[in-house]
């Protein structure tokens, strides 16, 4: 099976003015690791009328994807308008296409990673700072809400434990065909910007589940959140980023519009460009 990964669309109103026209390549699934607008309205209506007329779609929400919502209504908005299409937005679930077996989350971080100047502090006090100094300056926590109000960072984390927990037992279960882990944050510091290095807020973009990825040993895993593109290895995993980005940056970051895999165990190392 041929799957288009791709993420981070941060569709604009201001997209219709600068003529940002999208690249729908030839593939049988799209696979599209969140980011798709600052509205989920705007979002779930993008995948339905650009991506859907030409294939299926497995998706998870990015943070943006909440923005103006909580996350408990952006999610139930976008399964009510996907019901019974070709569009299936995940979270804490699993969706199996012909022999692809796709489990999706968000998976918000866990503010544990080290790679920023305060990385060598003890786990607890690294953690304890970096969610204070995001707290302070991300729009996440002014725009996205809970049951309580705007969402702090331990609701944050708790939500990475739950998600992660799911697929530690989703990635327990036997399966035949291929497995692919889909989130939008990040989950190695190999895919960090090195333009934010040493940066507190790196934080909140990626979790460092190396060992985690090794010992569950899925053969894809596709994330999206860091604007850089991304094709490496974790152990017999295969982890790739493939973000278009904003309007005003350029392919400078990688962004390669027509990029489909094999999900076959020949996709393991076989990249495209589709013609």
């Amino acid at each position: 099976m041929k799957a288009w990964v791709v993420s981070d669309f941060h569709v604009a109103r201001a997209d219709l003015l600068h003529g940002r026209k999208l690249t729908v390549p030839r593939a049988d699934i799209c696979i599209c690791a969140g980011d798709i607008s600052n509205d989920i309205e705007r979002s779930i209506d993008f995948l339905h009328a650009e991506i859907a007329p030409h294939m299926p779609v497995v998706a998870v929400l990015g943070n943006h994807d909440y923005y103006g919502s909580s996350i408990a209504q952006a999610l139930d908005y976008a399964r009510k308008w996907s019901a019974g299409t070709n569009v299936h937005i995940l979270e804490d679930q699993t969706v199996q296409v012909g022999d692809l077996r796709v489990v999706g989350s968000t998976l918000w971080t866990d503010f544990e990673i080290k790679h920023h100047e305060f990385g060598d502090l003890p786990v607890n006090e690294r953690r304890e700072l970096a969610a204070r100094e995001c707290l302070r300056h991300l729009l996440d926590f002014r725009l996205i809400f809970d049951t309580s109000g705007l969402i702090k960072p331990d609701e944050m984390m708790a939500r990475h434990r739950k998600s992660l927990f799911y697929i530690d037992s989703e990635l327990a279960k036997p399966f035949d065909g291929i497995t692919m882990v889909l989130s939008h944050h990040a989950i190695s510091p190999r895919s960090l910007d090195p333009r934010f290095a040493g940066h507190v807020s790196n934080a909140a973009f990626a979790s460092d589940l190396t060992a985690f990825i090794r010992r569950s040993r899925p053969h894809f895993w596709v994330h999206g959140h860091i604007h850089r593109f991304a094709d490496y290895t974790i152990g017999h995993t295969r982890v790739l980023c493939n973000p278009r980005g904003y309007s005003r940056e350029t392919d400078s970051d990688g962004f390669r519009p027509r990029f489909v895999i094999e999900t076959s165990m020949s996709g393991y190392r076989d990249g495209q460009e589709d013609d």
